[in-house]
């Protein structure tokens, strides 16, 4: 073998020997550095290095469902809200000119700005005082300083279908429903004109609650109005239009329809057949609660159960606000007997209940409070009406032992009245 021949086959062998360094080196530096890194640690196919364990996805722990709370809301509700002359009278300030009303709901006012939604009956008219003067009855007509004071008080929505809604004829009507809609409170049962629809909802935490209104009369005072306005703006009870009210409340996923009904006969301290009738009928077709107004005294409250749903109503929750009582209804030819009853009237106290699980909506608990209206004298010689939580003011010095009697007299007849709510306890 030539010495030429021997130099290039070592040469050959140095070659293949720094080939093999070489690769050896870049084997390692990918094995170190990851093939096709980027500048954030990622290969090429957007995975992370098996050696970057700060951007490994570590395995997720399950997730133990949360239980949704069970969600309540509390609504308060009451009768007739009235203002007579000597109401009117005692709220005058003769030296600005203006009336305050607010002194009567002084003790109560708590009671309802607690609540998630606080209704009434309103029962009369603002038609202002250009056409008729403020005035009690037969002619219902309050200035506009009653509704800052309901306002004031807590209440949400008042009911305007009765028989004193067209007092003030249809311009007293109109000015009323605007009157109380300017305060931020709603109107329910009439109206401006023909509207959309004759069903409020309101939505209170997620529960969707109905209302609907209705009165039984207008006083004979149907014909100041057209057929067609009388249609449109007042809610006189007709079972048709209430089964299109209900049907229209269930389009709406109401979970609980209210209905505010005007009906009874004055000064009777039980329901007449009519109003259980009615009552049943609305009930089968999907009214949950029904709230009764105008007799002026208390009628009884229970609750009956439908296809395994609790409803409930009270037929007549007697006066919230008024000044019927026994000196002014006695030269009506009204018996001591009778009128004593039209000083006394309740709170019907409802929590409404939304499983948080199941969304079923159920009446939770019905209670009452018991109320009582005092007339006065003030110390400026002035008259006074206050209504008064019995049970929290039956003791209370302010009062004099005449008006603790009266009271006491109403909170045993009121007890009698609501024997039938006590004695259904809801489960």
């Amino acid at each position: 073998m030539s010495r030429k021949y021997r130099r290039r086959k070592k040469r050959i062998r140095l070659l293949s020997l720094g080939l093999f360094v070489i690769v050896s080196i870049l084997a390692a530096s990918f094995v170190v550095n990851g093939m096709g890194k980027d500048s954030k640690g990622k290969n090429d196919i957007g995975e992370a290095d098996f050696e970057d364990v700060t951007n490994v996805s570590q395995p997720e722990m399950p997730i133990e469902p949360v239980a949704k709370p069970n969600v309540t809301i509390n609504l308060k509700a009451t009768g007739d809200i009235m203002f007579h002359p000597s109401q009117l009278d005692g709220a005058y300030d003769s030296k600005t000119g203006t009336y305050d009303f607010k002194n009567s709901f002084k003790a109560v006012k708590g009671l309802f700005q607690s609540a998630d939604l606080a209704i009434a009956n309103f029962e009369g008219t603002t038609a202002g005082n250009s056409v008729y003067a403020y005035q009690g009855y037969p002619i219902f007509n309050a200035p506009d300083e009653v509704l800052d004071a309901i306002k004031d008080a807590g209440f949400d929505v008042l009911s305007t279908a009765n028989n004193h809604c067209l007092d003030t004829r249809k311009a007293g009507v109109i000015r009323t429903v605007n009157e109380i809609s300017a305060r931020g409170m709603d109107p329910i049962g009439t109206y401006t004109e023909k509207p959309e629809t004759r069903v409020l909802i309101k939505e209170i935490k997620g529960i969707k609650l109905a209302f609907l209104s209705y009165t039984e009369m207008v006083n004979g005072l149907e014909s100041v109005m057209s057929s067609s306005d009388l249609d449109a703006m007042i809610n006189i009870i007709d079972e048709a239009k209430i089964s299109e009210d209900i049907v229209y409340a269930k389009s709406q996923n109401a979970d609980v329809i209210i209905a505010c009904m005007h009906w009874g006969d004055e000064y009777s301290r039980f329901q007449a057949e009519r109003q259980e009738v009615l009552a049943d009928k609305m009930f089968e077709e999907g009214v949950d609660i029904i709230l009764g107004s105008h007799p002026h005294v208390i009628q009884p409250a229970q609750k009956l159960e439908y296809g395994g749903k609790t409803k409930f109503v009270a037929y007549s929750m007697g006066n919230f606000l008024s000044n019927q009582r026994i000196e002014t209804l006695l030269p009506y030819g009204l018996s001591e007997e009778v009128s004593k009853y039209t000083e006394d009237g309740v709170i019907v106290d409802i929590n409404i209940e939304k499983n948080g699980e199941t969304g079923e909506v159920t009446i939770k608990e019905i209670t009452y409070i018991p109320l009582w209206v005092y007339k006065g004298t003030t110390d400026d010689g002035g008259t006074e009406h206050v209504v008064y939580p019995i049970m929290e003011y039956i003791e209370n010095s302010e009062l004099n032992e005449n008006a603790k009697i009266r009271m006491k007299r109403s909170l045993s007849d009121t007890s009698k009245q609501m024997q039938l709510l006590e004695s259904n306890t809801v489960e």
